[in-house]
């Protein structure tokens, strides 16, 4: 098992491969394409959904915190979830 880690603590959105397929069957169905960049106004790009995150610990906590639904973690419980998400590989 590899120890390594990211040195900047980011989530990336998940579901972008889907949102990137859907945009590529978009731009070969469609028949009317002139040469140049005019495939990229087939597919909006804002809807590919390539999205990070950035977020240190301490405002992580305060953020989970705010939400009086959410489990009650214990100090070790909640950065193990964090360290998860946000700094794991």
């Amino acid at each position: 098992m590899s120890r390594s880690y990211k040195h900047i603590p980011c989530c990336k959105d998940s579901n972008t491969k889907g949102m990137k397929r859907l945009a590529n069957k978009m731009v070969r169905k469609t028949f009317d394409i002139p040469s140049g960049n005019a495939y990229k106004k087939v597919f909006c790009s804002y809807n590919i959904s390539d999205y990070k995150f950035f977020e240190t610990f301490y405002s992580y906590m305060s953020w989970y915190k705010k939400y009086k639904y959410a489990k009650q973690y214990t100090y070790k419980e909640l950065y193990r979830k964090w360290y998860k998400e946000y700094k794991m590989k």
